[in-house]
């Protein structure tokens, strides 16, 4: 039995809107065989896995029009991205503007014809000598990076055969049409400025016509709202590359930037944080003894004095900690609550980089609360009601709060991250504040709540952090005296 006959078994709509079947929790073609009882669910284009799968048949269909109407190009690789798909070709002449109206034109005739799209297993030589006679070198590097012993997956529709690990839609025709292609960018094969040069065409799909035209109208929407062209119109800021990813603020901008910012210090020293200054060159060692160095390095601006090198903070953590330290810190100190306006720089790639959004120098709004582990959860409930309010004052309300748990790569024991994410799982259940889980997404010292912001056109934005961090106090050695004496 197949997802298929158990969706005509239960109806015939189900049977037509039936794309994929997951199969004890992995996500299957619609026509695998179930041969032991399973927990089965059929996916349909209603459901988050349906909008991928429609996504990523999209980008098949895509190289399946631009194989037929330009011959002798070579295909790479083409991924679901967040609202679309790309694919990469390598092409001696670039494409144009009139080459995506021609190709999604194809890719039109393609969803017609209705192709059914089939799996196959190939051996590795087979695979081989079918890519080679096509000129499909690329293809041939992707089968070499499979580990022996591994089946060779393709899928195949009409004359099309591409590398695929699936699942994929049954045929071409269940894609439908509410697609539509964006732009052409370069992009170095597997990502590697020391490899060749590809060609990027970049699309998105959706499940119906509705939702591209939404989709659509929302990029115009951003368009006309960016904040880069904004700034130039009305005179508040710009960037050039005499300093590439820092900003010239204007006088307007300016009066709004300190305008916000002392509405900041405001509200900080109401809710009992003190305003601290670090400087913003520190010597390597203390980047060292906080972990910074070898987890970050690449992203640090390093300069060098009298044989020393230093580093340009790009955060304030372990500056804030050297002030905790200066003299000997009482339990009934606590917590103490330091803020700062820190400026710091962080060496991001230049494709990166985009206006005020994302930069390699930035003032930080940045605080660090010292306290004991029975203060964590009074803590981060007032933190929460406090960038909630914050937040409200903007015209944010849509806020979303993820959980964050230990990524693959971390400083600190299980032990101690068991007690971290402990200690912020019952502070956010004592005060009612519900999460989202993003697994493997927290800090490298700690877990973390994130909040990620709704805009006024419906984009997402991750902000604010509030981080649990057990690892940091010890590598720096930040102590206090407890009531028992130590």
């Amino acid at each position: 039995m197949t997802g298929a006959d158990i969706a005509r078994d239960i109806g015939p709509g189900l049977a037509r809107a039936a794309l994929a079947v997951r199969i004890d929790g992995t996500l299957c073609d619609i026509g695998a065989p179930i041969e032991d009882d399973a927990a089965v669910t059929i996916i349909t284009a209603s459901d988050a896995d349906g909008v991928e799968l429609l996504r990523h048949d999209a980008a098949h269909v895509m190289a399946e029009a631009v194989k037929e109407l330009y011959p002798g190009i070579q295909v790479t690789i083409g991924p679901v991205i967040e609202n679309g798909f790309y694919y990469d070709f390598a092409r001696s002449e670039p494409f144009t503007p009139e080459d995506l109206v021609a190709i999604e034109a194809r890719m039109r005739d393609i969803v017609d014809r209705d192709e059914t799209v089939a799996r196959e297993v190939w051996n590795r030589g087979d695979a081989i000598r079918h890519f080679t006679a096509l000129g499909e070198h690329y293809k041939i590097q992707i089968i070499e990076g499979i580990a022996e012993g591994e089946p060779i997956s393709v899928y195949r529709q009409g004359d099309f055969v591409d590398l695929c690990r699936g699942p994929h839609l049954p045929s071409t025709g269940r894609l439908g049409k509410a697609f539509k292609l964006m732009s052409v960018a370069g992009a170095y094969w597997r990502g590697d400025s020391r490899n060749e040069m590809l060609q990027r065409i970049y699309g998105t799909a959706w499940a119906t016509d509705a939702e591209l035209k939404a989709y659509l109208t929302m990029l115009e929407e951003a368009e006309r709202r960016d904040h880069r062209r904004l700034g130039r119109e009305m005179g508040l800021f710009h960037i050039q590359d005499v300093a590439v990813g820092s900003v010239f603020w204007h006088p307007k901008g300016w009066t709004l930037y300190r305008t916000i910012q002392e509405y900041m210090r405001a509200r900080l020293a109401q809710a009992g944080y003190e305003e601290v200054n670090t400087p913003q060159l520190v010597d390597r060692g203390l980047w060292e003894d906080s972990g910074h160095w070898e987890k970050f390095r690449e992203h640090m601006f390093t300069a060098e004095s009298e044989d020393r090198v230093l580093a340009l903070k790009p955060m304030n953590c372990p500056c804030h900690v050297q002030i905790f330290r200066q003299g000997i810190k009482s339990y009934r100190d606590l917590p103490v609550r330091m803020a700062e306006f820190g400026s710091c720089f962080r060496n991001e790639p230049s494709g990166a980089l985009h206006g005020l959004m994302r930069v390699r120098a930035f003032t930080q709004d940045d605080a660090h609360i010292f306290c004991t582990e029975a203060q964590i959860s009074e803590e981060t409930q007032a933190f929460c009601e406090l960038l909630m309010s914050v937040y409200e004052d903007f015209g944010f309300t849509d806020v979303i709060v993820k959980f964050a748990d230990r990524p693959d790569v971390r400083a600190g024991s299980d032990e101690t991250w068991d007690r971290a994410e402990k200690a912020l799982r019952e502070a956010t259940d004592a005060g009612g504040i519900k999460t989202e889980l993003n697994p493997a997404e927290g800090a490298f010292y700690g877990p973390k709540l994130e909040f990620d912001l709704r805009d006024a056109i419906g984009r997402d934005w991750q902000l604010g952090t509030l981080q649990v961090d057990f690892v940091l106090p010890e590598r720096l050695d930040a102590t206090y005296v407890a009531e028992s004496g130590e």
